[in-house]
């Protein structure tokens, strides 16, 4: 298991060097998305989806 997760790791990072990507913006830009979108106010103990 583990070494398949590595092997998606280097993949991701190996694309997002050729991409060009910064890969530290886009992770930090999608876990403030998902913050603003499922508030852990609003769904701690529920699996809920959200609207």
């Amino acid at each position: 298991m583990y070494e398949e997760l590595a092997d998606v790791m280097i993949y991701c990072i190996q694309m997002a060097d050729m991409l060009g990507v910064d890969l530290d913006e886009i992770i930090r830009s999608k876990m403030a998305k998902n913050a603003r979108k499922y508030p852990v106010e609003a769904s701690r103990g529920s699996s809920a989806k959200a609207e």
